[in-house]
């Protein structure tokens, strides 16, 4: 546990950090995140798994497919996360307030 000299110095810097940025801290007082599985990394353990076993038994024009299959996969998981704005920044405007950070 913290002593109260570094509570108060703790308050102070997320008071200040509230005053700065706030759409920054209103992300990061969310209490819950959309879409936080980990589909991602669940798609490479399983084209990792899969992998040999697609090479050994259909060939490495299978297992190449394979993998591009994924790496499109991931593309998309990505776009689909951006455009739904999963990463806290889609729709912010920076202090311009053009909308780009």
């Amino acid at each position: 546990m913290l002593d109260e000299k570094d509570r108060r110095a703790l308050a102070d810097i997320e008071q200040r950090l509230r005053a700065d940025d706030p759409a920054f801290a209103r992300r990061m007082n969310a209490t819950t995140v959309r879409g936080s599985f980990p589909a991602i990394a669940v798609l490479c353990a399983t084209v990792f798994l899969a992998l040999p076993f697609v090479a050994l038994f259909l060939g490495p024009k299978a297992a190449l497919i394979l993998i591009d299959l994924a790496a499109v996969a991931v593309v998309v998981i990505l776009a689909c996360r951006n455009i739904r704005g999963q990463d806290g920044r889609t729709g912010e405007k920076n202090q311009d307030g053009d909308g780009q950070e």
